[in-house]
């Protein structure tokens, strides 16, 4: 039981320094709710308030089911040296079950390269004011509302987590899609990750439309034009440059047809290093045998102690002097 008691009290203060501070080193993309601007970094009670000012940009036209982008323009920003700042698009404050994806909304990508409603990004020293997008797919004919909040730290060593949240939701208002509007079709997933070194080839399904022409540019820089090729009906190819080192591309299609032209948001391409593949079967035979080797070794160590034990209890034989009793 002591020994319990002690494995208790030390996991308690290896835990401790980290209640009520912010984690420095991020948590990484991933969908959050407004909770986690506090708890996922420290404790959400102890939140201080963002010098952050927030605001969002939507377009005119939001259509149902088809791709759409919301961009997220923060001003005022306060963060740590390393100028790590965690950003979340949000379609209300209550604090759980307030993601995009709870108002029907599908992310389809970020500016990190992601499909998270929560990203990380590093601002440069120095820097005072950033965009970010989101492309999303848009829910069901309605009116919706979207936030953006941001989480960070600063570099007076505090260590405190702080919060800040758009003064004003984005009023978002879909509308049915026109019968003739030259689409990409609902199929459509555009890609948002790809490895270092690989050919991108991109078919784009598409509705109504009767040319096709495609735009790429690198970190926000110059624009290029792709060669666009309709490979068989509604269905259109090009191919992206390939990358020799992690960057994001960003693509957007300028589509034409009966209706009014439209241009799509950009999307965004990450390239990384090929990751590692991992067999889990081969993980999880491992994990069991490493478990029944710590039972054996437990069992056996019991056991030893166990005879250690009866041994010292065990009384001595005391033998006379003549060697017999």
């Amino acid at each position: 039981m002591n020994r319990i008691a002690l494995t208790l009290l030390l996991a308690v203060l290896l835990l401790a320094p980290t209640i009520g501070s912010a984690n420095p080193s991020g948590v990484g993309g991933g969908e959050f709710d407004a909770q986690c601007g506090g708890a996922c970094h420290g404790d959400a009670d102890m939140n201080r308030s963002s010098s952050a000012v927030i605001s969002l940009a939507i377009p005119d036209a939001v259509y149902e089911g088809l791709l759409t982008s919301v961009t997220v323009h923060i001003e005022s920003i306060q963060t740590t040296q390393a100028g790590l700042l965690g950003v979340f698009l949000l379609s209300d404050l209550t604090g759980a079950q307030d993601t995009p994806a709870d108002a029907g909304w599908d992310i389809v990508s970020n500016s990190e390269g992601e499909a998270f409603n929560y990203l990380e990004t590093k601002v440069p020293a120095g820097t005072t004011s950033i965009d970010l997008t989101w492309t999303l797919r848009a829910p069901e004919v309605g009116t919706y509302t979207l936030f953006a909040a941001v989480h960070h730290g600063n570099d007076n060593g505090d260590e405190a987590p702080y919060f800040g949240v758009s003064e004003s939701p984005a009023l978002i208002s879909v509308l049915e899609v026109p019968e003739n509007l030259p689409r990409l079709a609902q199929s459509f997933n555009p890609p948002n990750q790809r490895d270092i070194g690989e050919i991108t080839t991109i078919l784009a399904p598409t509705e109504f439309v009767t040319a096709m022409e495609v735009e790429w540019r690198i970190n926000g820089g110059e624009t290029t034009t792709a060669n666009t090729t309709e490979i068989e009906e509604n269905v259109w190819m090009f191919e992206l440059p390939t990358s020799i080192q992690p960057s994001m591309i960003e693509w957007r299609a300028i589509l034409a047809g009966e209706g009014p032209n439209q241009t799509t948001p950009w999307f965004q391409l990450r390239s990384d290093e090929p990751s590692w593949k991992v067999d889990n079967t081969l993980v999880y035979g491992q994990s069991i045998a490493m478990l029944f080797a710590l039972m054996a070794g437990f069992m056996a160590l019991q056991k030893t102690l166990s005879r250690t034990k009866k041994a010292k209890q065990q009384p001595e034989l005391l033998i006379p002097p003549g060697g017999e009793y």
